[in-house]
């Protein structure tokens, strides 16, 4: 077993070394592709490719297949290359001439029966990037039906590498079109997006990715007007059949349409009413236990204004103690806000006008908690570094190293603190949570499914109901998953949980009231720094600062002893804000669409031609 092991994992590292090497010496950041169709029939095509190369190389190539899709009669036929032209580093477009015996610059055309090549020799050093544009004419390209005009064709095949930014686009002679249908085929993996546009006769191909030796077919039908020159005519209508294609490719299962209108217009609506019913049962029973032991404590009243601290712990246990769930980085900021306040740390700065010049240092840590050690750890480093503002703002400073590294272990001890969850009955709250994931889970797997089960259904069966019942189930499903992921499933202990958690609430709308109080004096000034460092938790530092600011002025209030509050006054009400998305920021601690008609869908490839090419 151990060496069959070896063996895959060998086979293995050699593919992904393989791969890496071939995709080594350059890559295809941007491809963009411009068919514009003629009135004959014919089409001029425009490729952009986008180069960026890593090693020296000798020039690059395109190859151009012309063997005709498997149902029509006549294969495609090279209507010349009107100009390649290279841009070299973001330099001016320069034509490429052809290539000449002393040349060290030039292109060579090579015609076979069904493919043609474009070898563009050019000298290419590491590290450059080159734009290439491509101008030639592929004729018997279009054909005409008695119905519709058809187009299906292999638009990329057989890339070197990778082709990433990919946008093709294609538009028709006359504007505009009273039919346009469009569908994308790709091998499996690739996603993207096909846009209609009527009035100006265009569809747009867009997609991330189309990886290397991939393909990516375009079949569309139009208006015959928009060919009336074409000598490429078959007979037949073919609208009809087109659709029943890509129908059958689709929706592989639903091959009669009775069969389609039951599953979307009974079924799904039937799956999504049990999962509505199932959130209703979930509610009332979440919200009847949190009820009954509010009036049991005592605290079933709405909370009013409390203007004290109901009590001392700090505001990372709080925030966890009545799960507030304020993010992670906001602790943070709240942690070292509340130690400034305590005199652990201090912030000193020269210019008021410059915040990215504040120093943290730690001054002094006696009586600290055991996450609170963890903290001035994880800012400060064993030595106890002093921090500069700016430090937060790089990602690789050592400060955001060490919150990356040191945030685990410090969200962990918050959790593992003896007063975290002293108020929580954590048995009933684990069983509604629990509930609560599962049900989600549920929604939101069942809403995806049913919305692309529906979309899938709507767009090939041509059924307005269903694209109706696909919006509204899809409104339903993410309006299903919101209430129950922002419905409280905490269950705090009686009467003690719920009455501090009743305490705290009247505190937190306080600080969101704070600027329409009109008793000042009921808050002491002594209080302030303590006042902040709580309403970075509860997302009110901007107001809360904002309006003492205000108070202070009004009544001449000095306070040099407040050195959190200064720093606000001095550096403004926006500073815990960017610090907390700062630090977010930096240590970073925690499908298929269509347009009218138009989709990407896996297989079943029976275009025609195919454009590849790569670097030699």
């Amino acid at each position: 077993m151990k060496k069959i092991i070896t063996i895959i994992l060998t086979m293995i590292t050699t593919f992904v070394i393989g791969i890496g090497m071939a995709q080594a010496d350059y890559q295809i950041t941007k491809y963009q592709q411009h068919i514009t169709i003629n009135e004959d029939g014919s089409a001029l095509i425009e490729k952009e490719v986008h180069y960026h190369f890593d090693k020296q190389m000798n020039g690059i190539y395109l190859n151009e297949t012309l063997k005709g899709a498997a149902d029509q009669k006549r294969n495609y036929t090279w209507g010349g290359l009107k100009a390649i032209t290279i841009s070299d580093n973001g330099g001016p477009f320069k034509s490429v001439p052809p290539m000449e015996k002393s040349a060290v610059i030039g292109y060579v055309e090579t015609q076979h029966q069904d493919e043609v090549q474009e070898k563009v020799y050019y000298p290419i050093k590491a590290d450059k990037q080159l734009v290439v544009k491509y101008l030639y004419q592929i004729n018997n390209l279009v054909v005409n039906w008695d119905d519709v005009s058809e187009l299906n064709w292999l638009v990329i095949t057989n890339w070197d590498v990778a082709l990433h930014d990919v946008k093709v686009t294609m538009s028709l002679p006359h504007q505009p079109s009273q039919t346009l249908k469009a569908w994308v085929h790709n091998d499996k993996g690739i996603q993207g997006r096909v846009a209609i546009n009527k009035a100006k006769s265009q569809l747009t191909v867009t997609t991330d990715e189309v990886a290397r030796h991939k393909r990516l077919e375009l079949r569309s039908y139009f208006d015959k007007m928009q060919t009336p020159r074409n000598q490429n005519n078959q007979s037949g209508q073919r609208a009809k059949v087109i659709s029943n294609q890509e129908a059958a490719k689709t929706i592989k299962a639903y091959r009669a349409l009775q069969r389609v209108k039951l599953f979307g217009l009974v079924v799904l609506p039937m799956v999504t009413l049990l999962l509505l019913l199932a959130m209703v049962g979930f509610m009332y029973h979440v919200r009847r236990a949190i009820k009954q032991g509010k009036q049991a404590s005592g605290a079933s009243q709405p909370p009013v204004h409390v203007y004290d601290i109901p009590n001392d712990l700090g505001p990372a246990i709080i925030n966890a103690r009545i799960d507030y769930k304020a993010d992670v980085s906001k602790v943070i900021v709240a942690t070292l806000l509340d130690l400034v306040a305590k005199h652990k740390i201090t912030i000193a700065y020269t210019q008021v006008t410059d915040v990215s010049h504040a120093v943290y240092k730690v001054t002094n840590e006696d009586g600290l908690q055991n996450y609170e050690r963890t903290f001035i750890r994880m800012i400060f480093g064993p030595s106890r570094d002093n921090v500069f503002q700016s430090e937060f703002k790089r990602q690789d400073s050592a400060v955001s190293d060490r919150i990356r590294k040191g945030v685990g272990l410090f969200t962990q001890q918050i959790r593992n603190h003896d007063e975290t969850k002293a108020l929580i009955n954590q048995k009933r709250t684990d069983y509604y949570n629990n509930l609560k994931i599962s049900l989600n889970g549920l929604i939101g797997f069942s809403g995806f499914i049913i919305f692309i089960a529906n979309i899938l259904m709507a767009n090939y069966s041509g059924i307005w109901q269903i694209w109706l019942a696909a919006v509204l189930e899809l409104i339903i499903s993410i309006a299903m998953f919101g209430i129950v992921y922002y419905q409280n499933t905490t269950v705090y202990s009686v009467p003690d949980g719920f009455s501090e958690k009743w305490a705290w609430d009247g505190f937190r709308l306080m600080l969101h009231d704070i600027a329409n109080l009109k008793d000042k004096t009921v808050l002491d000034v002594q209080l302030w720094d303590k006042l902040l460092a709580y309403a970075v938790i509860f997302g009110e530092a901007k107001k809360v600062s904002q309006t003492l600011k205000l108070w202070a002025q009004d009544e001449n209030v000095v306070v040099p002893n407040l050195p959190l509050y200064m720093v606000y006054s001095s550096f403004g009400v926006d500073w815990a804000d960017n610090l907390a998305q700062n630090i977010q920021t930096n240590s970073a601690f925690e499908s298929n669409v269509s347009g009218d008609g138009g989709s990407f869908s896996g297989g079943g490839f029976s275009g025609g031609g195919g454009g590849g090419g790569g670097a030699f």
